[in-house]
């Protein structure tokens, strides 16, 4: 993979333990300051609405500057919100709003940093060993997520919120130094006088909706997925412990699953889109994933209910794999900033949305077990939709030719 890869990788896995201690630390420190699934939804909607907003400019960023320097000032100023987060739960406030603030401009930086991340990878790495690269930055985020959890809920129990949002902000300057000493990255297209970030965006969306559209198929199809799956995970905390009366270690050991299921399918993602098309890899995951939230239902305790979620996460880490390496193979290196970060947006968009249903839902009816069961029947009805999309046609060994060519300037590759 070559050093400057394992920098980034370890870059990310720094900033990644960090970021699971926090997402799990804020929603239990609202959820006992107010009781409220609505109040802890209300967490998710403030951490992803910035995907709406900044979305879009952050694949501008990512095409426009030094792509490493956008890494390192993000990294940078998510470590400073995120000790001004720490400081005010020291301080002992008993205010949501200030939370959610100090929340929503630490999410702030995410959209801003991922289309620079997901973009600088190709560069380091050769085209063949592309697979291989994402299913290890997914493999390396959720083996941490293994621990970070269990850690994060030690951190609570034994040392209170703060610790765990101090640790969270020191991952990010490890994080800002690692990626601050790779060296020889290349930089991406430098800024130039009278750019324009309208017309940039303009012509991002354009490759996006034109043509054969397969990348906004697996945007499309991202954000089906992500609504199903947040109206259970937004929830996630409120029904461990209001309906099963968990403890935060044993919630610990519910997202501990989580990330061991991520782990086995960035594995098989891997491995299984050098060997396998696309599109029948995302749709027989997609089931996968479908049929393990049904499973949810009658599962109790923590080993069962964390099982349920090992396996939906382990379907869902090989359609990331297979969906990120063919956007990465297809679209030129001159717009893959603005069309990653437009397609993660999309992607995205419904995560605010589903978990605002479900804080109401639950406020509401309080049957977590209704949304389990139309998440469930919604990821086969989106497979359905995946196996007659243009999907089906896509070659992996096509794109990784197209991507060996000279890319500058060059036309849409033929994905077939």
């Amino acid at each position: 993979m070559g050093g400057r890869y394992w920098l980034l990788l370890g870059a990310f896995l720094a900033s990644s333990l960090g970021t699971w201690i926090y997402r799990l630390a804020l929603p239990l420190l609202v959820y006992d300051l107010t009781g409220s699934a609505l109040g802890t939804g209300l967490v998710y909607v403030t951490e992803y609405l910035p995907y709406l907003l900044l979305g879009m400019f952050g694949g501008v960023i990512a095409d426009r500057f030094d792509r490493r320097r956008v890494l390192v000032l993000g990294d940078l100023a998510s470590g400073a919100v995120t000790v001004v987060l720490a400081v005010l739960v020291t301080a002992g406030v008993s205010r949501l709003w200030p939370i959610y603030v100090v929340a929503f401009l630490l999410a702030c930086v995410d959209p801003l940093y991922q289309p620079a991340f997901r973009s600088i990878v190709p560069s380091l790495v050769e085209v063949a060993r592309l697979p291989q690269a994402n299913a290890r930055l997914h493999i390396g985020e959720h083996a941490v997520n293994m621990a970070g959890p269990v850690i994060g809920g030690a951190l609570v129990v034994n040392f209170g919120y703060q610790v765990a949002v101090y640790a969270d902000a020191g991952t990010f300057l490890l994080s800002a130094l690692l990626i601050s000493l790779i060296r020889t990255a290349p930089a991406a297209a430098a800024a130039v006088r009278g750019w324009s970030v309208v017309a940039d965006m303009r012509e991002g969306l354009r490759f996006l909706t034109g043509g054969d559209r397969v990348v906004l198929t697996t945007a499309l199809s991202a954000a089906a997925c992500n609504f199903g799956v947040w109206l259970l995970l937004a929830g996630l905390v409120y029904y461990l412990s209001s309906y099963h009366g968990f403890t935060p270690g044993e919630i610990g050991v519910v997202y501990a699953f989580q990330g061991a299921g991520a782990v086995l399918g960035a594995v098989l993602g891997g491995r299984l889109v050098s060997r396998c098309r696309p599109g029948p890899l995302i749709c027989w995951a997609v089931v996968a994933g479908g049929l393990s939230m049904l499973a949810m239902i009658p599962a109790r305790g923590p080993v069962l209910i964390g099982l349920a979620w090992m396996g939906q996460f382990a379907a869902a880490g090989t359609s990331i794999v297979a969906s990120m390496t063919v956007r990465q193979l297809l679209v030129p290196d001159h717009l893959l900033g603005r069309v990653l970060g437009t397609a993660r947006m999309i992607a995205f968009f419904s995560i605010p949305i589903a978990s605002l249903v479900t804080g109401v839902f639950e406020s509401a009816v309080r049957n977590a077990y209704a949304l389990m069961a139309f998440a469930g029947v919604s990821w086969l009805a989106i497979a359905a939709g995946v196996a007659l999309s243009p999907m089906r046609r896509v070659s992996l060994a096509r794109l990784r030719a197209a991507r060996s060519a000279p890319r500058e300037g060059s036309p849409r590759p033929d994905p077939r």
